[in-house]
């Protein structure tokens, strides 16, 4: 990603060559540098070490919470209360964690394919209405 990110950079000090305006070079070069920040925070959330334990053990608590409830709510609701009410508490408490769950883990429930495709997509239109400019850089390793 690094060194797509400097073929971007490269191709686009190239359109000055070319007699592309200044303004958006500069409009380019920034959205570069926005995309480049923007990869450096996923690096930095993705290479957090999780707590796998805290996990663990807030799922086994969800579920002996949920397993014991209806002991504890018999009393006070009886045979036919007991269980609408079990059931209820049970798919109220562990919808909250398993929200928990996907916010320690964002990049398991994000549609990134989607998006790559989507990306992939747009790059291949514009590759298809404009010459290429091979950069420099790019120049001097093909000879």
């Amino acid at each position: 990603p690094i060194e797509m990110l400097t073929l971007m950079r490269e191709t686009i000090a190239g359109g000055i060559d070319h007699g592309c305006p200044a303004v958006l070079i500069r409009a380019m070069d920034w959205q570069c540098e926005r995309l480049c920040g923007v990869f450096g925070a996923s690096e930095r959330v993705l290479r957090t070490a999780l707590p796998t334990g805290f996990t663990r053990h807030s799922s086994r608590l969800m579920f002996l919470w949920s397993n014991l409830l209806p002991f504890a709510i018999y009393p006070a609701m009886g045979p036919l209360g007991t269980l609408p009410a079990s059931l209820i508490g049970a798919y109220a408490l562990l919808g909250i964690e398993d929200i928990g769950v996907q916010l320690e883990e964002p990049f398991d429930v994000l549609p990134l394919r989607q998006y790559s495709d989507g990306m992939f997509d747009a790059i291949g239109q514009v590759e298809r209405n404009y010459i290429p400019y091979v950069p420099p850089s790019a120049a001097n390793k093909m000879e």
